[in-house]
């Protein structure tokens, strides 16, 4: 199983487990993401989620052969498994906290971003990869932090530090080395302390915040098709020759 669930004092604890691939997303990960966060939507046992990597990174994004050369060869992104759908389409909107510690990129990112919160130690990395493949995000800027700051690392797709990252609004907590979950309980703790309901209302305003802001943000861009533009085959390609040279 490459997705985890357990539940211990009211805090559902969901991670990533390839450690091998530093929990690199297959569309079978996405899928299991998926059952886990509607696992939580159910769960009586559970008011609040922690989702964190196992092994050494929270999760380096989508696998390069198994996700994006396979749209490529496919032509299209829309066999392509997502996590989106468990997340803004709740019935309970019980509030997830993002605990991230070594790298967080591409996929990883988006998905951390749509969880309520994110705690991450200073020495994670992030990274909107997505840029550096040709596929656009914009969707993604209102999330990524201030605006100057979003446009940074946006439209430059270079990697930056979890201290930039709380500098430019994007993070909740920044914490040391290894007390990234420790931290993530602490707040998780601190939200179980309150009625859940007006919690919930804040989950549930945000996250269809986020529906309307993708809706328009793509009403805007348009439909790109990414998977057979020629500038993006070559630059998967590119990525693909990297890990393999």
């Amino acid at each position: 199983m490459t997705v985890t669930y357990e539940v211990r004092e009211g805090i559902a604890y969901i991670a990533f487990d390839r450690q091998e691939k530093h929990n690199a997303f297959r569309d079978e990960d996405l899928e299991a993401l998926s059952v886990a966060v509607r696992r939580l939507d159910g769960d009586e046992a559970a008011n609040v989620a922690i989702l964190s990597g196992n092994g050494p990174s929270f999760s380096s994004g989508g696998d390069l052969q198994a996700r994006l050369q396979k749209s490529m060869e496919e032509g299209s992104t829309g066999g392509r498994a997502t996590e989106r759908e468990a997340f803004l389409e709740c019935e309970t909107w019980k509030p997830i906290i993002a605990a991230v510690h070594g790298y967080c990129l591409g996929h990883a990112l988006a998905t951390a971003l749509l969880c309520d919160h994110l705690v991450a130690v200073r020495t994670a990395k992030f990274q909107v990869t997505e840029t550096k493949v040709g596929l656009a995000m914009p969707d993604l800027l209102p999330r990524l932090g201030h605006p100057a700051f979003a446009n940074d690392v946006a439209m430059t797709g270079r990697m930056f530090s979890a201290e930039e990252a709380w500098a430019g609004g994007m993070v909740t907590r920044l914490v040391d080395e290894r007390d990234h979950i420790s931290a993530a309980e602490e707040l998780a703790r601190q939200i179980l302390e309150n009625p859940q309901s007006p919690v919930r209302e804040f989950v549930r305003v945000r996250r269809t915040l986020i529906v309307q802001e993708s809706a328009r943000y793509r009403a805007i861009t348009g439909d790109f098709d990414w998977a057979n533009s020629a500038e993006a085959k070559s630059a998967v390609a590119n990525r693909l020759h990297g890990m393999t040279s």
